[in-house]
């Protein structure tokens, strides 16, 4: 037997919130049935077991289960299935028991009178701002099945680029990690040797890239020092979060993930990408220009993107072409408003952004697709450097031993 909370309602609209001892969420479901109440929600996160554990989202709803999900969705739906009956099917099939309690409780509010947006909205962990517009779009023309399609589409080509970043990093970071792996074993073994060595010689002195390095590794032994570094870097990745959740510490560390080597240009097109496949998205669904600039603009992970569009959004509803202040942002390549601004005069701006994320979509996956080689010599630069520092610090007195025995 487990506890369960369930939020329901009667049919005058009479909110009524409880707890109820039961042996499944299907016997709580038919008991507020028999009592001719619309289940809202069932809760069964009272008290504490190990079962529940498997059912924490850390980090959110994986990518590829939101892929799957609106994939098999928009099937359904455009297979004429109900939405309710749609959701049942998800809910048998899902693996992740965090996802399915969440569609589950989903479910229980649809059926409940609940639009399908409107479910949604209520977990931020399943959908951004413009896949829940599109929804409401989707669901006031009447073309839910389509709206959800697009939001498959949109999350299919999210997974991708993660998937290819994840495959790229792979490789550098288990060379980074065998490096300094090395590197340490190195200054807590091998250059003390040496240290001990050249102490058989009264008249001789080590180095000073060498006596670095030894002191270094005296430091790390103590436990003063692994306590040092230990809470230096806790320290340092606190300061940091901090400062990165202030305006000015954003501003700086979302301009760096621009201007840096490989990252920066792949950050650049995979923030055009977003905004102008999310803007095409939008206006094609029937959402009017402001209300879509204003929506895209909470979507945008790079704060000088959201600042560009902000300002955009102001002077669209003053009557001002979008293409006009999109010009002015440093960050917004020109080809992109001279575009934009081709599309208003045609009047077809969203065909011309249909290109636009097309052509940066292809741009990102070819950078992607390269990743490891174009950070290859960043990855020998590094490497290099070590090796080089490692070889001085102990062959240069080894080196000088011999010429102080001769």
């Amino acid at each position: 037997m487990a506890n369960f909370r369930y939020i329901a309602t009667k049919k005058t609209g009479e909110r009524i919130e409880g707890e109820m001892e039961a042996t499944s969420r299907e016997e709580v479901l038919n008991a507020l049935h028999g009592q001719d109440l619309i289940v809202v929600n069932i809760d069964d996160s009272i008290g504490f077991s190990l079962k529940k554990i498997g059912s924490v989202q850390i980090g959110g709803i994986p990518l590829k289960d939101k892929v799957f999900f609106t994939k098999q969705m928009s099937v359904m739906l455009s297979a004429g299935l109900p939405i309710t009956q749609s959701l049942d099917i998800l809910v048998q099939q899902t693996t992740n028991e965090g996802f399915r309690n969440e569609l589950n409780s989903i479910l229980e509010e649809v059926k409940g009178g609940n639009t399908l947006s409107s479910a949604f909205s209520k977990r931020k962990s399943m959908f951004n701002e413009v896949q829940l517009s599109l929804l409401r779009a989707g669901e006031q023309s009447g073309n839910l099945s389509e709206v959800i399609t697009q939001i498959s589409i949109d999350l299919e080509k999210s997974n991708d680029i993660q998937s290819k970043i994840r495959s790229a990093m792979i490789y550098p970071v288990i060379i980074l990690v065998a490096v300094v792996v090395v590197l340490f074993v190195m200054i807590l073994f091998m250059v003390p040797a040496v240290e001990e060595l050249y102490a058989d010689f009264g008249g001789a002195e080590l180095p000073i890239v060498t006596r670095l390095l030894v002191a270094f590794g005296n430091f790390v032994k103590s436990p003063i020092g692994f306590i040092s570094i230990v809470g230096g870097t806790g320290l340092i990745i606190f300061a940091f979060r901090y400062y990165r959740g202030t305006k000015s510490g954003r501003e700086f560390t979302d301009k760096l993930l621009l201007k840096i080597p490989v990252f920066g240009p792949l950050n650049t097109k995979i923030q055009i990408t977003q905004l102008t496949r999310l803007t095409h998205m939008l206006l094609v669904s029937g959402i009017p220009i402001i209300d879509t600039i204003k929506t895209v603009t909470n979507s945008m992970s790079n704060i000088h993107f959201q600042n560009a569009l902000s300002s955009a959004a102001e002077d669209v509803s003053k009557g001002i072409p979008l293409a006009v202040p999109l010009s002015k942002s440093k960050y917004i390549p020109l080809i992109v408003s001279q575009m934009i601004a081709t599309g208003e005069e045609t009047g077809s701006l969203d065909q011309i952004l249909e290109s636009l994320a097309e052509f940066y979509d292809n741009e990102v996956n070819q950078i992607t697709n390269n990743l490891t080689k174009l950070m290859e010599p960043l990855i020998l630069l590094f490497v290099g450097g070590l090796v080089g520092l490692l070889a001085v610090a102990i062959y240069l007195p080894i080196y000088q031993i011999g010429q102080f025995v001769q």
